[in-house]
């Protein structure tokens, strides 16, 4: 199993998910909770906020990158929200794994069930929620969003269909996380939700508010647009599309914080890119957000 450093001096490690849910309260700091023989790290900040934001990471950037990590501490310092921040279990498995949208393993089969009874332990009942990430972050935003009560999804260039992603990555995933043989074995034969548009599309009433980079022209292919296409009648998604510039990349993160906040304050829809403050100082161009 991959190494872990975990530098917080609080720390707490659950034995399993009962020992978790059972615990009469959680201290702030890195909640350790073992299940299927691998660790689910997990950051818990309550600041004292009335909203709670979730962040899911994306791919980590190469092989080495020290885990468990928590991005998002940064863009969301400012922000009036209690945060939790969760680092995905499957990269420990092996070390050339980079990606697994927090869907589970081999170990950890139903790893989507633990997270959600882990945030639903962890947000006070009622209490609003944004569900934050980038890319397969992203996938794990929307998904996690449908399954906790008054949530909202801010996902960015997420993939909404895993199997619609890059080959190498997906086979990495059902290869070393699951331990499947890519040659005879495919998406379908994980016992997971690879689909984080399938709630959505079935007529959640989950919001949404969906920033996708028009630049970013394979995922507007293979995930932004069979999505939007699919939605029924009266859905609650909202996109929020702007030019960022070509390939798989994110806007500016003044941009983000700016529709964070609008999140944080409840507004019912995203703002529109050229009224973000952030927008004259970005270099990219707004696009049409026909829905």
């Amino acid at each position: 199993m991959r190494e872990r450093l975990i530098t917080s001096e609080a720390h707490a490690v659950y034995g399993s998910l009962p020992e978790f849910l059972e615990a009469p309260e959680c201290v702030p700091g890195v909640l350790t909770i073992m299940h299927g023989g691998v660790p689910l790290d997990v950051k818990y900040d309550p600041r004292g906020y009335g909203t709670t934001m979730v962040f899911f990471h994306a791919a980590v950037s190469r092989r080495f990158t020290q885990l468990p990590m928590f991005p998002g501490a940064g863009i969301s310092q400012r922000l009036p929200v209690d945060r939790i921040f969760i680092t995905d279990p499957t990269l420990y498995l092996d070390d050339d794994l980079t990606l697994g949208w927090f869907a589970g393993n081999r170990c950890q089969p139903d790893l989507q069930d633990v997270i959600t009874k882990v945030l639903a332990a962890l947000i006070p009942k009622g209490r609003p929620a944004v569900m934050f990430g980038g890319s397969g972050g992203g996938f794990a935003a929307l998904h996690y969003a449908a399954r906790i009560p008054n949530s909202l999804a801010v996902p960015v260039n997420p993939q909404i269909k895993i199997g619609n992603f890059s080959k190498a990555l997906v086979d990495a995933w059902l290869r070393l996380g699951w331990g499947l043989d890519t040659s005879s074995t495919g998406i379908s034969d994980v016992a997971t939700e690879t689909d984080a548009g399938r709630a959505y599309v079935e007529g959640s009433p989950t919001r949404v508010w969906y920033i996708q980079n028009t630049g970013d022209t394979r995922h507007v292919k293979k995930h932004f647009t069979p999505f939007m296409d699919a939605l029924p009648p009266g859905h609650a998604v909202s996109p929020f599309l702007v030019d960022a510039g070509p390939g798989h990349v994110r806007p500016p993160k003044e941009v983000l914080k700016e529709v964070l906040a609008a999140a944080i304050d409840g507004e019912a829809r995203p703002p529109r890119p050229e009224d973000l403050a952030a927008y004259q100082q970005a270099p990219f161009q707004v696009e049409a957000t026909a829905e």
